[in-house]
């Protein structure tokens, strides 16, 4: 398998089939799903293991790391995430069961009256959002289809601005390490939710830091060995389900730069380096799409009509979320990321990179284990 070529076509979400939207709902509300079977859907309590950056892709490429895993995934076919295929934006779909359109979180940065807000860390403007841009508002879908759910996740995230976005009315165990991970998995289950959604993102950490090397499969390995710790300490007849919210590609070139020139037609930008939204000045969005030519051959380049009309949001864009969106915008094709002249750049280049709409990107694994 390490030798397969990487998947880099373009891949749209599949809303309403294999998709992270129909989990909650098919799980938690038994609506009809070919994602859910009856063993699941039947089940007084489904423990739902999240693993942030398992790509369907980079697990069935590293299957002798993962065997238990990976002989689950010989029996499954994988689902796409969202679009963007970015963590605050996945997890929230996954959470909801809405659409990025619906639950308005579009992307990684996404324009408020404070700035860009850093979705994931609720900041803007250099500063705590929590008060200035309450999560219920940004994202008000109500998480879990309003149904008790237990959510076992990193300590420290319990008072998070995107915690109370995307995980509000989840009773939070919070761990500090694996063992306590399956400690408080097993500590719920005993509680009788009929959800437990264990969180883990020590693999997403290390490929953005090191890439998918050594340092990834290690960190893969030890993913095997708690989704087998998280199985053995389950009561017959509650199933565990190992899911992710996006995959991952490898990006060694430096981010290419948005010129000078495109950047003057712009009053503003958001999103990420694989997905990244470029708002026109008034007046200027179609000098704006004809500038951004000049890259077509790194990357897909959308303007805002064609990704409502193919739905890479879903079918129904709320207003607020619309108004969240840019006038164009440039998804790399291969291995690339942009940047733009003002951004902050991090004190350690990133090398995994996700958001983007390649197979790497979009296939995640769905498991019943």
């Amino acid at each position: 398998m390490k030798g397969e070529p990487l998947a880099l076509e373009h891949t749209l979400p599949s809303y309403g089939g294999r998709c992270l939207t129909e989990v909650m709902p098919g799980i938690l509300v038994g609506v009809p799903s070919e994602l859910i079977d009856d063993a699941v859907a039947n089940a007084p309590t489904v423990v739902l293991f999240v693993v942030d950056g398992l790509g369907w892709h980079q697990l069935r490429r590293h299957r002798t790391l993962a065997p238990t895993l990976a002989a689950a995934s010989d029996a499954s076919a994988p689902v796409t995430t969202v679009a963007p295929s970015t963590t605050a934006t996945a997890l929230t779909s996954l959470t909801t069961g809405a659409t990025p359109g619906e639950h308005g979180l579009v992307g990684y940065r996404v324009p408020t009256e404070m700035g860009l807000l850093n979705t994931l860390r609720w900041r803007a403007g250099g500063q705590d959002a929590r008060v200035a841009v309450p999560a219920a508002e940004m994202q008000p879908v109500m998480p879990f289809c309003g149904r008790p759910a237990a959510v076992v996740t990193r300590a420290e995230f319990r008072h998070s601005g995107f915690t109370a976005a995307h995980l509000r009315g989840g009773a939070i165990w919070g761990w500090s390490d694996a063992n306590g991970l399956v400690e408080s998995v097993r500590d719920a289950v005993g509680k009788r939710y009929p959800l437990v959604l264990a969180y883990y993102d020590n693999l997403d950490k290390i490929a953005h830091a090191f890439g998918i090397g050594a340092e990834y499969r290690s960190v893969l390995a030890e993913v095997e060995q708690l989704s087998c710790a998280l199985r053995d300490v389950l009561p017959r007849g509650v199933p565990l389900v190992v899911t992710a919210d996006h995959g991952v590609v490898e990006v060694l070139d430096p981010p290419i730069i948005v010129d000078p020139d495109i950047v003057a037609l712009t009053s503003g930008w958001s999103g990420e380096a694989r997905m990244l939204w470029l708002h026109a000045r008034l007046g200027a969005a179609a000098d704006l799409l004809d500038a951004c030519e000049r890259y077509q051959s790194a990357a897909e380049i959308a303007p805002l009509s064609r990704v409502l009309e193919e739905r890479w949001l879903g079918r129904h864009v709320t207003e607020p979320a619309r108004g969240r969106l840019g006038d164009v915008v440039l998804v790399p094709r291969a291995l690339q990321a942009f940047t733009m002249p003002d951004e902050d750049v991090p004190r350690h280049p990133l090398i995994g990179r996700h958001g983007g709409l390649t197979a790497e990107e979009m296939l995640v694994p769905f498991l019943v284990l």
